[in-house]
């Protein structure tokens, strides 16, 4: 996917004037590129959704600098999926807040244990490096599944798809819904 350039961002000002549109737009897109187990979800990230995390950054912060804006791009252009990979960012889906920080201990290297499963294959995800500790300290983890040639051919071939955890404490599975599954064949090359 083609990276985010400067020209491709709003100003605050900008941003200001498209916003109501924007986030409804938005939203639409999140909702159908979203996969959910009981208590993890899964957003496949696109152009589309880091650009605006990019223009939402810059509108809510109000940044103008352009050494602050070159720090965005920057860092969000790392989430940009490559050639022949899936950028995914996964979400802690626990709404109790008690309850998550008692689960935070357990979920320790769950960023380790993410796999897409296809036909008879299973890619492991890639955490974010330097991301992992000791303890869990987020409830947000950026994962990439990088495919080799042979592989990239048998997802685009493959008739379904399911994004797993398999953690000592939480084994979980959820279907990529078909819509998608067909949307993320295209984005493979």
């Amino acid at each position: 996917m083609e990276k985010i350039r400067r020209g491709d961002l709003f100003t605050p000002e900008q941003y200001a004037k498209i916003l109501t549109e924007e986030r409804k737009r938005i939203i639409e897109i999140k909702k159908e590129r979203r996969v959910s187990s009981r208590t993890f979800s899964y957003l496949f990230e696109n152009r589309d959704t880091i650009l605006n995390q990019i223009n939402e950054m810059i509108y809510v912060e109000n940044v103008h600098d352009e050494n602050e804006i070159e720090h965005l791009l920057n860092t969000y252009n790392q989430i940009v999926p490559e050639k022949n990979e899936f950028s995914i960012t996964m979400f802690i889906e626990i709404p109790d807040e008690q309850i998550l920080m008692k689960e935070m201990k357990r979920l320790v290297g769950i960023e380790d244990s993410v796999y897409l499963a296809f036909g008879d294959n299973e890619l492991k995800a890639i955490p974010e490096e330097g991301r992992s500790t000791e303890s869990l300290e987020s409830t947000l983890q950026y994962l990439r599944v990088k495919f080799s040639m042979g592989d990239a051919e048998k997802f685009r071939n493959s008739k379904n798809a399911f994004i797993t955890t398999k953690h000592k404490n939480y084994s979980e599975s959820a279907q990529i819904p078909e819509k998608l599954l067909e949307e993320l064949k295209k984005e493979i090359y």
